[in-house]
């Protein structure tokens, strides 16, 4: 059998190009859709964990994020494995973002051991906006998104600045951290997106 190539005419290579840029765009979406699911969820365990801790002075101050994560992780997942059976095609950027986002986990999963082995939570919140702060700047990278580069450069300053704070302001800290390097970025992902 012979083997005969045919020569792609200009509409046939727009016509992938496009497909390739639209697919690349609903990834934008999607990521923007976990930057608001784990922004919103640490934003609320942080300020759960402070009003139950320095307010009404309740001992189980930490069960927001015994809650709050699981219930995040589980989300994640479901909504995850519908994106892949969705996905007809990965680019290199899902290949790439997958790879950033199993270091940014692991980083995290290291951070959050050692401050459980330590029974010191005061050190895990700036180890964690340092996590953070990594994430931000090489998803923002990526994807070409200046406000997730500057949510990991302003989680990085209060990673910085939470080092010389008590720990009732790390929390405080981490909430800020997360609204202006998740919430408000993710909020403009969704806007851009729509607008596109």
């Amino acid at each position: 059998m012979e083997h005969v190539e045919k020569e792609m005419t200009s509409e046939e290579s727009l016509r992938i190009i496009t497909e390739m840029i639209q697919t690349a765009k609903s990834g934008i979406k999607d990521n923007g859709f976990f930057y608001l699911l784990w922004g919103w969820l640490v934003f609320i365990a942080c300020v759960s964990q402070y009003f139950f801790l320095y307010v009404v002075y309740n001992q189980y101050n930490w069960l927001a994020w015994a809650i709050l994560m699981p219930l995040g992780g589980v989300v994640s997942t479901l909504y995850g494995i519908r994106l892949g059976r969705k996905e007809k095609v990965k680019t290199y950027l899902d290949q790439f973002m997958s790879y950033v986002l199993i270091a940014f986990l692991m980083s995290l999963f290291t951070v959050l051991f050692y401050t459980a082995r330590t029974n010191n939570p005061a050190l895990g919140y700036p180890l964690i906006m340092m996590v953070y702060g990594a994430w931000l700047f090489i998803s923002g990278g990526a994807l070409k998104f200046k406000p997730l580069v500057i949510g990991g450069c302003i989680n990085w300053v209060l990673a910085l600045i939470s080092m010389f704070l008590d720990f009732q302001w790390q929390l405080v800290m981490l909430a800020l951290a997360v609204l202006l390097g998740y919430i408000i970025p993710g909020h403009l992902l969704k806007a851009n997106h729509k607008e596109q």
